[in-house]
């Protein structure tokens, strides 16, 4: 499945993708409600839909197979009827990121050999080596990143999102995938110049988490769907240039080791791995070569294969 989340009227909604027709998204609640009077004949409907389903993508994924079984129905029962306020045109909608408030939020740094070498690191980490995004800094797949006026050097990362499913702790590597609820395609924005000005200090926070430095999206694929997520490609260009061409297959740290590693400090429905980025940044250009910071107007387009692209406008903040 290819979950989503959206806003209609201004009310936050889940729903889904329909297979084949991309224009088109389930509102899931509203489907499995109607499945739920017209097959089942249940009553209360609307409130055991709720009750099943959960209000938002995180509640979605805390009721595990159960809310997806009920998604499954939904979306057959969507299709074959089509009744009125359950399929909607994607055209009425806005998508937001598909788990627009995760839990945790814990981007891997340093793991594709090529952009440790490109950003003159004489070596990858021994472990793991991540840091926290703020939740709040997540936006959807076709928002304005702002750019915040005190930055110089913003810059960009595409990624793989890995959406974790059920609650896990010291999960060994050969069960890592076994607590994935799916994934999705994500952008680590960064404000290099505020970054180097904290790493002074020895940590940094705020240079990864001003509003809108995590586009995530357009969907969350469901890992059922995803064969060898190890494998896929990922991509970013801004105004059309291809700045990053990549596969995740040279991560240093692969997806179940990352899974193993953070899950030493617990991991829960609706936390958010994401991988690290390949080279091709803009902070890994050489002085001599025309700068990469990205300025108000550039549009960046961020995909992961079979995930879906983001596009997101920088704007003045």
């Amino acid at each position: 499945m290819k979950l989503v989340t959206f806003l209609l009227n201004s009310q936050e909604r889940i729903g889904a993708v329909i297979e084949g027709a991309a224009g088109h998204v389930v509102d899931l609640h509203r489907a499995y409600a109607s499945y739920l009077s017209e097959v089942e004949s249940a009553l209360g409907a609307d409130q055991l839909a709720a009750a099943v389903l959960g209000r938002d993508m995180v509640g979605f994924l805390k009721r595990g197979e159960k809310a997806l079984a009920a998604a499954r129905k939904a979306i057959a029962h969507a299709e074959a009827h089509g009744a009125s306020g359950n399929v909607i045109e994607r055209r009425q909608v806005r998508l937001m990121a598909p788990v627009p408030r995760p839990g945790a939020l814990v981007s891997a740094g340093k793991n594709f050999s090529d952009h440790v070498s490109e950003m003159s690191s004489k070596k990858g980490p021994g472990d793991p080596v991540a840091f926290l995004k703020l939740p709040g800094s997540v936006i959807g797949p076709e928002d304005d990143i702002p750019h915040p006026p005190e930055v110089k050097n913003l810059d960009y990362e595409v990624e793989l999102a890995v959406v974790i499913g059920k609650p896990g702790v010291d999960v060994s590597a050969d069960q890592a995938f076994d607590y994935v609820a799916g994934y999705s395609t994500f952008n680590d924005i960064s404000a290099r110049d505020v970054i180097r000005g904290e790493n002074k200090t020895g940590i940094h926070l705020m240079g990864k988490s001003f509003p809108g430095f995590a586009p995530m999206g357009p969907y969350l694929v469901t890992a059922d769907e995803i064969a060898d997520p190890q494998n896929l490609k990922l991509s970013l260009s801004v105004n059309g240039e291809i700045r990053q061409d990549s596969n995740l297959g040279y991560m240093i740290f692969k997806i179940r080791d990352m899974i193993a590693y953070w899950s030493q400090m617990g991991l829960n429905p609706g936390d958010v791995l994401t991988t690290g980025t390949p080279r091709g940044v803009a902070a890994g250009r050489k002085p001599d070569q025309t700068p990469w910071w990205l300025k108000p107007g550039d549009i960046v387009e961020a995909e992961v294969e079979n995930l879906g692209q983001l596009r997101n406008r920088i704007v003045a903040e």
